[in-house]
Formats: C-alpha cells, sequence, structure tokens
C-alpha cells in the first residue's frame, strides 16, 4: 500500500512544502517509509511513500503530474484491445487522462485512489473507485486545498490540533463507523463512492458514475433468462478479476460457506482451470461457526482449502493493532475474523483474495428486505380499521397473556407504525435509548438535536428508483457496503499484506442487476430468489438453502466468558480518560453491563465492543496527536 498526499496553494509556498516533508518524516506512517516520490513546482506539491518502491505509483509529466494508489483491472479500447498493458499503473492513468481528459475514469476498472494535478489548468483533482475502497480524505482551507489517502496524512499539516466532530461520533455509534463525506475530525471530508473532487479557488465534489435502476428494462424476460443472464454476468465478473500483472501472484479466495462467497470460489476454479485455493475462518461457539458450509463449498469445488479458528486471545492480540490501523474510529467486530483469514492467505503465498461482499446489496440478501415488505402490507391497511380494531386488539391481549407472542406483535405493530427508512434503525441501540442514558449533559447540549438517521434518509429518498426494495439496495450499497464492510475487508488485508477483489462489485454487474424487476429479487418470502436460480448450477443446495450467516465474531458470548478479555475490556472502557472525555455519562460502562448481564448478552456485547473500539482509538491515536 502506498500512502499519498498533494496540495495546492493560492501562491507558491516553498516553505511551507518543505515543512510538510518534515512533518511527513516524524509521523509514523512516513517513518516506516523505504520509498518515497515528492515533486513541488509553483502552486503545487504531491509527496507519496511506502515500505515498497513507488515509482510504479508515480508519474511526473509536462502536462500531468499524478500518484495512484490502485488495484486496476483489465478494460477494453475501442480496438478490443486490453489497457492493461506492460506500463507502470501511473504511467497508464496518465495516458489515459491526457487522451480522454476526466472521462478517464470510465475507462477504469478495480479499485483505485488517484490525484493529479494538471498543469496546463492548473488544478488539483482526485478520483475514488466506484464503491470508495481506496480512500480520498480531504481539507480545504483559505490557502488551498489538501488531499490525501489517510487522514493522518493531512493532520500533520495542520496549525492546530484538530478538533472532534461530534456528529460523527454519534453516527459513528450509530453504524459502528462514520458515512462518507464526514469524518472524525471538523473541517475533514472523505470523498464519496465514485466521485471526482477538483480543486481550483472554489473545490467542488461530483459523481461521475452512481447505480442506476431501470426497474422496467426486462419485463418481457422469461424467469429461465434472468438465471442464465445472472450466471453469465456473474461468471464475467470473476472472470475479470483472476488477472494478475506478475506470474508470482497468486490468488485466493475468501470462504464464509454462504452464498456469495461460495459461488466467487466455485466460479474462480472453474474459470482458472485449477482448484481454487479457500480460506475460512472457524468459532468453537456453534452460534457463530458456519465452518461445515464452508467444507460443503470446498469439497464441491475440490478446493486447496484452509482453515483458522478463532479464539479469545486473537481478540486481545488484534483489537489495539486495529484500532491504530483505521485513520478514524471503526466498529465492525467482524475486523478480527477479516483479519485472521486474510493472514492465512498471505501466510500461504496469496497475494490477492477475492470476496463475495455486495451480493446481498445487489441482488437482495438480507433479511430485512424480507422483514420490510411484511411492514409494507401491514402500513397498506386503512389508518381507521389499524388504530380501532388491530392496534387495541394486539395490545389488549399482550396484557393478559404476556406471551412471546403477543409480545412480537405488539413490537411489529410498533415497528410498522414508523417511517421509513426510520424502522430499519428502531432495533438500533441509539434509536432505542434514551440520549439521556447515554450522552453527558454537556455533550447533549453541544449535539444540540443532531439527527444520526440523517445520512440513510439522504441516499434513501435520493435513491434513483421508486421501488422501496431498490432502495433500500441503494442505502445499503452506500453505507453498509461503502463505510463498513468493505472498509472491514480491505483494511485488514492490507494490515494482513493482501490485496483483496470484489467480483460481485464490479459496476457492469451492479448496473445490470438495476435492470432486474424486484420481484425477482425478493419474490415473497425468498431472498436472492433469482441470483440461487442463476447460480444453482455452481453452488451445493445446502448451501442454497441455508439461512445466512456470515464472519461474525462470538465478542458478545466470550466477553462473559473469558476472563482476559473482559479485564481487557474494562481497562480501557473504565479508564479514568475514558470517563473524562466528555461524551458519556460517568457510568456507561456499568450501566452497559447491567443490560449485558441482566437484558441480552449479544445484544449489548456487540454495543460494548462499538464504545471499546471507539475508546481505543482515541487511546492509540487523538491522544497521540493523530499519529500511530
Amino acid at each position: 500500500m502506498i500512502n499519498f498526499s498533494a496540495w495546492a496553494y493560492a501562491d507558491r509556498r516553498q516553505q511551507v512544502c518543505e515543512e510538510h516533508i518534515r512533518a511527513w518524516t516524524s509521523a509514523g506512517l512516513g517513518s516506516r517509509a523505504k520509498h518515497s516520490a515528492t515533486r513541488h513546482a509553483g502552486n503545487y506539491f504531491l509527496h507519496a511513500a511506502s515500505d515498497q518502491p513507488v515509482g510504479e505509483r508515480v508519474h511526473w509529466g509536462e502536462q500531468v503530474s499524478l500518484i495512484c494508489d490502485c488495484d486496476l483491472l483489465p478494460t477494453y479500447g475501442e480496438d478490443g484491445v486490453s489497457e492493461a498493458k506492460a506500463v507502470s499503473p501511473a504511467d497508464r492513468l496518465a495516458a489515459l487522462y491526457e487522451r480522454y481528459g476526466e472521462d478517464f475514469v470510465h475507462r477504469l476498472r478495480g479499485t483505485f485512489a488517484i490525484v493529479v494535478y494538471d498543469h496546463l489548468q492548473g488544478v488539483l483533482k482526485a478520483w475514488t473507485d466506484h464503491f470508495g475502497v481506496r480512500r480520498i480524505v480531504y481539507r480545504i482551507t483559505g490557502d488551498g486545498l489538501g488531499v490525501a489517502n489517510d487522514l493522518r496524512l493531512l493532520l500533520r499539516f495542520t496549525e492546530r490540533d484538530p478538533e472532534i466532530d461530534p456528529v460523527a461520533v454519534v453516527e459513528y455509534l450509530q453504524y459502528s463507523c462514520i458515512p462518507a463525506p464526514r469524518t472524525i475530525y471538523k473541517g475533514f471530508k472523505r470523498l464519496e463512492p465514485g466521485h471526482q473532487l477538483s480543486g481550483g479557488m472554489n473545490p467542488t465534489s461530483r459523481a461521475y458514475w452512481d447505480v442506476i435502476f431501470d426497474e422496467g428494462a426486462g419485463r418481457a424476460r422469461s424467469e429461465a433468462d434472468w438465471a442464465g443472464a445472472v450466471l453469465s454476468r456473474v461468471r464475467h465478473a470473476v472472470k475479470s478479476t483472476l488477472w494478475l500483472p506478475e506470474e508470482s501472484g497468486r490468488i485466493g479466495c475468501f470462504l464464509s460457506g454462504g452464498t456469495d462467497s461460495s459461488s466467487v470460489t466455485g466460479l474462480a476454479g472453474e474459470l482458472s482451470g485449477q482448484p481454487a485455493r479457500s480460506y475460512s475462518i472457524g468459532f468453537d461457539d456453534p452460534r457463530y461457526n458456519e465452518i461445515e458450509y464452508a467444507r460443503i463449498a470446498a469439497r464441491r469445488h475440490r478446493c486447496d482449502h484452509h482453515e483458522y479458528f478463532v479464539k479469545p486471545h486473537d481478540i486481545l492480540n488484534l483489537a489495539r493493532l486495529a484500532g491504530r490501523w483505521y485513520d478514524e474510529p471503526f466498529g465492525n467486530s467482524s475486523v478480527i475474523p477479516a483479519y485472521y483469514c486474510a493472514r492465512l492467505a498471505a501466510q500461504d503465498g496469496v497475494t490477492h483474495m477475492l470476496a463475495g461482499d455486495g451480493g446481498d446489496e445487489v441482488f437482495g440478501g438480507n433479511e430485512r428486505y424480507v422483514g420490510d415488505i411484511v411492514f409494507q402490507r401491514y402500513a397498506s391497511v386503512p389508518r381507521w380499521l389499524r388504530q380501532a380494531l388491530f392496534d387495541p386488539a394486539v395490545q389488549i391481549a399482550d396484557s393478559i397473556t404476556h406471551s412471546q407472542v403477543t409480545d412480537k406483535a405488539r413490537r411489529y405493530i410498533r415497528r410498522a407504525s414508523l417511517p421509513v427508512p426510520e424502522r430499519l434503525f428502531s432495533y438500533s441501540f441509539l434509536f432505542s435509548t434514551n440520549p439521556g442514558d447515554v450522552f453527558s449533559s454537556e455533550f447533549r447540549q453541544v449535539l444540540n438535536g443532531t439527527d444520526p438517521l440523517s445520512p440513510v434518509r439522504r441516499h434513501y429518498w435520493n435513491a434513483p428508483t421508486e421501488n422501496p426494495l431498490n432502495r433500500w439496495l441503494y442505502l445499503d450499497l452506500k453505507i453498509t457496503i461503502t463505510d463498513n464492510d468493505l472498509r472491514k475487508v480491505s483494511g485488514m488485508a492490507d494490515l494482513a499484506g493482501v490485496t483483496v477483489r470484489y467480483p460481485l462489485l464490479d459496476p457492469d454487474l451492479v448496473g445490470f442487476a438495476g435492470t432486474i424487476p424486484p420481484h425477482l429479487k425478493v419474490k415473497g418470502t425468498q431472498l436472492r430468489y433469482i441470483f440461487k436460480k442463476g447460480m444453482a448450477p455452481v453452488l451445493p443446495s445446502e448451501i442454497i438453502k441455508k439461512q445466512k450467516h456470515g464472519f461474525g465474531l462470538p465478542y458478545s458470548v466470550w466477553l462473559g466468558e473469558d476472563k482476559d478479555l473482559r479485564d481487557f475490556s474494562f481497562d480501557i472502557l473504565g479508564s479514568s480518560r475514558c470517563r473524562q472525555r466528555g461524551y458519556f455519562r460517568k457510568d456507561l460502562l456499568e450501566w452497559l453491563w447491567t443490560l449485558y448481564r441482566d437484558v441480552h448478552r449479544i445484544y449489548y456485547g456487540d454495543v460494548i465492543w462499538v464504545f471499546l473500539m471507539l475508546e481505543l482509538w482515541h487511546c492509540d491515536q487523538f491522544d497521540r496527536g493523530g499519529g500511530d
């Protein structure tokens, strides 16, 4: 991985750039670098550093100076010849930019973060890939524009200590990540997926690509035709990710035993003509373990299969390191299995891994999609009838019987009465908790009525579709995928020394999926209906029928059973430093532990993890001035 930053100024500032180099070198990221490249001329400055040679990632030219962090896949030009030629990625990108201008980005596939200084226009520009796997963060000041692929590289070039954005803290607790364009710091932003940043006197960002839905495009198509098209498109997407620029590289597959990873793994073996190298994570706790399904898929596809079983001490070994690796708080507990799976592959000589992330959000595989369809049906009942008959009847029955059935019905009615998209998050910790039970009175005053659901409202109502299911898919592709899942997998793979590719998020495949009629994505209560139909020749029947599981983490269970893990969590969250941050009530840990012990271990254990990772990030980065 290469780290880079770029700055464009309103005037010449040689001294400022020299200070930046010194600041970079003093930072943890820069001090580890063995190789670097710097260019400063006129009113711009670009610098790159890595522990690997950076020559292929930088291009200094008369028209264009360019730095990139990328894993580009082959595309084909107008003459049908592959544009993945034997030139460096930076030189290839610079040539494409000089030929096509800003439209060059439409010719790219793969993951990328690219910064260009256009000498002819005197403008600094940046792009992030279609789903923001490679990050771009930026800061606009009165002096100009700063761009980097890590917040810490911007912090080292600020005159004052950065301020935590209180809204970002709340959004982190809501989503276990911070949705773009917000970052943890005031005045710093992240470029949204599929966006371009242009920095003149008034820097702006705009979308160059987005998910499109055309629900009426294939109405005349039969189910059999759709199923065949799904298989063909997925096969093509997987094939494009099997390309390697170096013969010495090796490709492996994350294999959870779910529909997506099993499909990708099976097709990878079929298309490569040799057994796929598959890597799976297991747990001793059966509620989290689905290793048997991974073994079923591995046997079916005759994989070269490898397994690792995560134990409580693995969390202790990695939690602090993960908190240091990410440049802002990140609370998805699946970072633990993701890292150990990627590390297992790296130890086997794998350089690139294929992941199945995105299949649920592209083809309709999340349980809440079915749940919302049920809510929609109840909401279609006339309001007067619900209020006069159904709602009172359930309330009376529950007050008499206190049974699980009537309690579930009462909670169902409460959620069904909520507007969208709020009802999707009505189970979340912040939504279902009084703010006074979580935050200090001083912090609540600073928040001043902050709405943590504003990011989901924005994506849901701005989705380019009128269909409710496709609105949910669009929302999940923006937050669940871009801000959370891809951040988890790619971040931990980078830490392990592996590059991840996501065949099911190929832009052409996603565009095709947007034309599939919604009723074929979720048919009645059948999730991923047409995807499973299409992948039937590839998947074992046991996996087609199984319930979704995935790489979860039994932290909630182990927290109550493993003393070392419990002591570690209590030492971090119970420290005087944590209690004095001012965000939360002083006895938050004791309150959460009571809920964990007496109400619901799984639910509140996950909540404690999110708070734990927030505090670890503060201890290891913010308290140290943003370095690692």
